[in-house]
Formats: structure tokens, C-alpha cells, sequence
């Protein structure tokens, strides 16, 4: 059985190895050794859905995959489209963040055969396996589709794997770091090659506008030590990866988990660097950790910091200590590590003060960088359906997909602030943190040459709105 799985185009300016599809394809190859299992990732070999399609209808899988995010769906639905109009006998299975929080809306609004919701590892090889031996599907929890009446039946969902570290490494033969180009999550790096990687699943925490839980549930589960250690040395030595991004959502909330993994790295006398592009919790960091985390070879942590109102904060259930901010990022800088502080404009609630209090706190924070993003309605969240109820919107195909970017058109408007407010906030917070001498100074010194066109696209994503 002939399976490929497809990370689509679109024009990014970030480019790294897809973990997702990489777990899968290599939980596939583990668990259904009947199958051939591919991975096509169209950003690293920019390929447009034109092409995608006749190498798709050429190669005959019996199954397509296709990982879904929501601003990228209405590219994904024509991909679909378009492969089931030239060969109908390919089976197509959505997943991926959008899948998850609406798996019902896609098949309905999509020729797509089944879709994934939730972790998706063992549903995909139950399905796999189902139709390899022409069984039916009523048992595969996690999944939703089509019967042969063309009803939509969505089982119930799957339990989360508990024991993480026994799910094999993402396929790297497949999503070989060496073959990507110099714009990883972050933009900026140290070294080349570099790799993602994750020590975690899910978060405890209830942010009202992170759709984490859709996908991962609502608790954390860890690798051990020994299995995050050895990925590591195995890139390193394998494919000469020099810098690592750990993409947890939450690395540090365990201190003896991120300990563990640092004195790891230390005790293996690994030569990397690594960063935390991801975002961290500041409050979940002390001297300690700083300190091993430091000598273990991290020179960036990025933190959700998200408004500079106290008051913001406490609406969007962030459970964090305005106050307490400052004095991290003091000892963080203090100790060596790059600091890079995330935020979002136009939260429920907001108005001209609290955005300006977010800006001018931003300012005054002793950050390196910061990142303003739109506030974006996910899907699978509260506010998303909150969103709708204040857009009117009774139907989701009338929800115009493409612009779910957090860097393009503003979809919410508080009671203050509309669409062109927030737009104009979000290029005043942009531009007058980066104008600043010292910080444009230190940006402009680590941007290395290949990678200054992407650097460009990605400010033009702030500033061409």
C-alpha cells in the first residue's frame, strides 16, 4: 500500500523539517510494514499545488495525506479537489490543527475521504491497516468518514499515547535537516544544520486564545531524558546537525525534566547550540535552570509574555504575574541567554490604553527581540466562537480561511478598535521597537547573507498590510 503524506506550499518564511508528518511516517513504517511510506514537503522543494497534483496522479498512492492548517485550508481543498477530479480511486485523509478542532466541516466541505482529529499516530495506522484488509473503519476512534452512503460518521475520539518516548523519532531520512534552507522557526540561527525537535506533548494551562488542546489534550506528557539525548546525538552525528529548536509548547514547566535533559547534552559532551523559539513560561524558569540550560548551550528563549495589561491577562486566563516579568528576563539576559518576548494585539477586551501599555511595556522589558501578532480566532477555541457570533457568521463556509494569519488582515475588532486600529497598532509596536538603535543594530549583525531575502518577505508581512 502506497502512502504519501504532503506539507503544501505557500509562500513562508519560515521553512523547517515537518515533525508531524515525520512522526507519522515513521510510525506508519513501524507499525504497518505493508506500507510505502513518503513524505513530499512542496516548502523545501518549492513545489506549487499545480505540480504537486500531476506528481500526485503520476505516482498512484492508494492514500494521500495531507496536514492541515487553517489559513492553508482553502489551498489544501483545491489540492483535494484536484486529485480526486483527475483520479478518484486515491483516498485522501486530512489532519493537523484545522482537522482536529472541525473534522466534521471538512468532509463536508471537501471531497476528502476521511479526516484525523486529535493525536494522530495510531489513528492514521489503524486506518492504514483497515484498508489494507478491506475492513471497515466504525472502530478507529480519532477518526471521521464517509460511509457508503456518503454519511459522515465521527468515532469517538482516541486516548492519548501516555508514554511518549515510545513513539519512534520523526522519519529524518525523510525530512533531512541538511536539505532545508536557512530560515528556521525564528528566523534567526548560529549554526547550520538545524533540526526542530520536541520533549513534550500538550499543556495544563487554559489560555483562552491557544488552540494547544484541540490536538494535545489538556495535560503534559515528557520523553525521558535518555530518548531526547539520544535523537540529539543521533542528528548530530548522522546528519551534522549543529543548532536544535525545541518546539514544546512547554519545555521548561518541569524544571527537573529540562535539567534532565541539559546535564544529558552536557554529560555527552554534545557540541550543539539550541534555542526556544517556541515560547516558554517566564514564570516557570529560575537561576538554576538558567544556568545548566546555559552551559548545556542555549543562547535564545522566546516567552509568551502576550499583553503588557494586567488586566488582559487575567481575561484571556493567562495566570501570569505582570510584575514578575521584568525580573526574569533580567536574570535571563544576566546569565547570557537572548531574550524574545511574544505578544498579541487586539485580545478580547482591548482598547487604545491597553494596547499602548503593551507597546510601551514591551519597549521597557530588556528584550532582544519581540514578535506582535494579530489576535487570531483558532479554531477549536472559545474565542473562535466568539469570533463568529460577533462577524454573525452561521455557516463556516463563509468564513474566508486564508486570512487566519497572525500577520495579515485583523479578523477580530473589540468594542474600541477596529480592523484598521489594530492593523496601524501592530505596525506602530513593530516599528518603534525595532527602530530603536541598539536593537536594530543587534538584528541587522546576526542576519547572515543567504538568508537576508526571507528576512525581507517576513518583514514585508509586517509592514505591507
Amino acid at each position: 500500500m502506497k502512502v504519501i503524506l504532503i506539507n503544501p506550499y505557500f509562500d513562508a518564511h519560515i521553512i523547517t523539517p515537518p515533525l508531524g508528518l515525520g512522526y507519522l511516517s515513521s510510525y506508519l513504517k513501524k507499525k504497518c510494514r505493508e506500507a510505502n511510506v513518503s513524505i513530499v514537503d512542496c516548502l523545501a522543494n518549492n513545489i506549487n499545488n499545480a505540480r504537486l497534483v500531476e506528481d500526485i496522479v503520476k505516482e498512484k498512492p492508494d492514500l494521500v495525506g495531507l496536514s492541515i492548517y487553517s489559513m492553508l485550508y482553502d489551498k489544501s481543498r483545491d489540492i483535494v479537489k484536484e486529485i480526486k477530479r483527475k483520479n478518484r480511486n486515491i483516498l485522501v485523509v486530512l489532519g493537523g490543527p484545522h482537522a482536529s478542532a472541525l473534522p466534521i466541516f471538512l468532509l463536508q466541505d471537501t471531497d476528502a475521504d476521511f479526516t484525523i482529529f486529535g493525536e494522530g499516530e495510531r489513528s492514521l495506522a489503524e486506518l492504514v491497516d483497515r484498508l489494507n484488509n478491506n475492513a471497515g473503519f466504525s472502530g478507529v476512534t480519532g477518526l471521521c468518514y464517509k460511509d457508503k452512503n456518503n454519511k459522515i460518521v465521527r468515532n469517538s475520539p482516541r486516548e492519548l499515547i501516555k508514554n511518549i518516548s515510545d513513539i519512534p523519532w520523526p522519519d529524518w531520512q525523510s525530512i533531512d535537516p541538511n536539505k532545508y534552507p536557512p530560515v528556521p522557526h525564528g528566523g534567526l540561527y548560529r549554526r547550520l544544520p538545524v533540526a526542530p525537535i520536541i520533549t513534550t506533548r500538550g499543556c495544563p494551562f487554559d489560555c483562552k486564545f491557544c488552540g494547544t488542546k484541540v490536538t494535545w489534550g489538556g495535560i503534559i506528557r515528557y520523553r525521558t531524558k535518555d530518548d531526547v539525548a539520544d535523537e540529539i546525538e543521533f542528528l548530530v552525528r548522522k546528519h551534522g546537525v549543529r543548532e536544535f529548536h525545541f518546539e514544546d509548547d512547554n519545555f521548561t514547566l518541569s524544571k527537573t525534566h529540562a535539567i534532565a535533559i541539559c546535564q544529558e547534552i552536557i554529560r555527552r559532551k554534545l557540541d550543539i547550540v539550541w534555542a526556544c523559539p517556541n515560547g516558554v513560561r517566564i514564570d516557570a524558569i529560575d537561576d538554576v535552570l538558567l544556568e545548566v540550560m546555559k552551559q548545556s548551550g542555549c543562547y535564545l528563549l522566546a516567552f509568551g509574555i502576550e499583553s503588557g495589561s494586567q488586566s488582559i491577562l487575567n481575561r484571556m486566563n493567562k495566570r501570569l504575574d505582570k510584575e514578575k516579568i521584568y525580573s526574569a528576563l533580567k536574570r535571563t539576559k544576566k546569565i547570557g541567554i537572548e531574550t524574545w518576548g511574544f505578544f498579541i494585539i487586539g485580545l478580547p477586551g482591548e482598547n487604545k490604553r491597553s494596547v499602548t501599555e503593551t507597546i510601551n511595556f514591551a519597549k521597557r522589558l530588556p528584550l532582544d527581540r519581540a514578535q506582535f501578532c494579530n489576535f487570531m480566532p483558532i479554531p477549536g477555541t472559545p474565542l473562535f466562537d466568539l469570533w463568529l457570533k460577533q462577524r454573525s457568521i452561521k455557516n463556516l463556509h463563509e468564513v474566508e480561511w486564508s486570512n487566519f494569519n497572525f500577520y495579515g488582515k485583523c479578523l477580530y475588532e473589540t468594542s474600541e478598535l477596529n480592523a484598521r486600529d489594530l492593523a496601524n497598532f501592530q505596525k506602530k509596536a513593530f516599528i518603534s521597537f525595532y527602530s530603536r538603535p541598539r536593537v536594530a543594530l543587534s538584528i541587522a549583525s546576526k542576519i547572515k547573507l543567504s538568508q537576508l531575502s526571507f528576512m525581507l518577505r517576513r518583514l514585508k508581512a509586517y509592514l505591507m498590510k
